[in-house]
């Protein structure tokens, strides 16, 4: 069944201005029109800016500073913000430079101070804040989805056409394209973002056959797309895939498909306990496995590489590794991640972090007196992810856009085989001590 709904529009509140100099001064910065003020007192909210921020972008940058310095020619614009009756300075133009140069500094590079201009009070609105991001991504365009959530945004905030098309340089037509791709389902637009179909592609299906029969043509064309290996749609796999009713298309597995019962047979193969089944089965096994032996893939008859013992803190914090979910896609960061110590041979220990919807759960990596501790690495995960689901179900997060894809991690990790489980644990039933 399609989706129907559209995606909420929600209104930031109105930005209370503040005094600049007052807040210059505050955070101990100089100079005039270009200010230089330390890293620590520049504030940020990713509202502010049009285009979620990019990790891999501000990695590269990152980079760059500690190779050749920050760039002074190129200022953050800034604009100062009355919060609870403090004046604070907030970036929203140079993004990527500000978590790249805080990025480095983490890193052990020194930076004392970035140059920023500051907007007059006068001036900040948030409409204006749109238009500047909307002008100033101009070398990187944003995607006419994007366009349209800045869209749609201004709209509600007065704004009429003419003066969008005359501020962003764009026509009548872009507008309506682009309300076009707002209002259609979430379905597509999840499509869209995910890369399957391009953002021009979803357009000019639901101009020519409506939000709903789009949808089912774009899923078809996908699904034509990854039958020949592709990852994304083009208008040729939509309309060859839409030429003939789906009931009359033939039914066969895939590529994907067929790697998928592949694997899902070479993990029962290479299970510690494959050879408590019954006969029969490890014979089917064998015959189906044998002749595919050069497409195997060798690592799953290895046991887990063995991590070190990881060691507390002065604060009883264990170093640990991380496994994330899938980014988010406004702020580009994992809402979920498991975070899991090995604390002795054979012994686990896992806390976990969740921030998505309305709300963020997170605790350290820390062993607590009478706290449970698992005999595999694979059994702490399953663990870890039991206590997720648990906590996905609460209000702060049961509605959360991402939730599908945080649940279709969490069941990818709780059925992936553990390959250093026993038969002695599985006779002992095993349970946390």
């Amino acid at each position: 069944m399609s989706d129907k709904r559209t995606s909420p529009l929600v209104l930031d509140a109105m930005i209370v201005t503040g005094n600049t100099k007052a807040a210059v001064k505050a955070a101990g910065g100089g100079s005039s029109d270009l200010w230089t003020v330390p890293p620590e007192h520049i504030h940020y909210d990713p509202r502010d800016n049009v285009r979620p921020l990019n990790k891999e972008r501000v990695r590269k940058i990152a980079d760059l500073i500690k190779a050749n310095g920050y760039d002074r020619k190129k200022p953050l614009g800034c604009f100062v913000r009355k919060v609870g009756g403090e004046d604070r300075i907030f970036v929203y133009e140079g993004q990527h430079r500000y978590h790249g140069a805080l990025l480095a500094i983490s890193e052990g590079y020194e930076i004392d101070r970035l140059p920023l201009v500051i907007d007059e009070a006068k001036s900040v609105t948030r409409a204006n804040l749109i238009y500047a991001g909307v002008i100033n991504n101009d070398s990187e365009k944003l995607t006419p989805l994007q366009l349209a959530e800045q869209i749609v945004e201004l709209q509600a905030l007065g704004e009429e056409n003419k003066t969008i098309c005359e501020r962003l340089d764009i026509t009548d037509q872009t507008i309506r394209d682009c309300l076009l791709l707002a209002n259609a389902p979430i379905a597509i637009h999840k499509l869209v973002r995910e890369q399957a179909v391009t953002s021009t592609l979803a357009i000019e299906q639901i101009r020519a056959h409506g939000p709903e029969k789009a949808l089912e043509r774009l899923q078809r064309g996908i699904e034509a797309a990854k039958a020949t290996g592709k990852a994304k749609a083009t208008k040729k796999h939509v309309e060859a895939a839409s030429a003939a009713p789906a009931a009359l298309a033939p039914k066969k597995i895939n590529d994907t498909q067929t790697k998928q019962l592949l694997q899902a047979l070479q993990s029962v193969l290479h299970d510690p306990l494959f050879g408590k089944l019954s006969p029969g089965t490890i014979e089917g096994v064998h015959r189906a496995l044998t002749p595919l032996t050069d497409l195997l893939d060798a690592s799953l008859s290895k046991r887990t590489k063995a991590r070190p013992i990881d060691v507390p803190n002065e604060h009883g914090v264990y170093s640990h590794e991380t496994i994330a979910s899938p980014k988010g896609n406004r702020l580009g960061v994992a809402p979920a991640e498991i975070h899991l110590a090995r604390v002795t041979d054979n012994e686990w220990i896992y806390s976990t972090s969740l921030s998505l919807g309305n709300g963020v759960s997170s605790s350290p990596c820390k062993r607590y007196s009478g706290e449970a501790a698992y005999p595999t690495r694979g059994a702490a995960i399953r663990a870890a992810v039991q206590e997720l689901t648990r906590k996905l179900d609460h209000p702060n997060f049961s509605k959360a856009k991402e939730l599908p894809s945080v649940h279709m991690w969490l069941d990818k990790l709780y059925l992936a085989p553990d390959p250093d489980w026993t038969e002695a644990l599985a006779n002992t039933a095993a349970r946390p001590q």
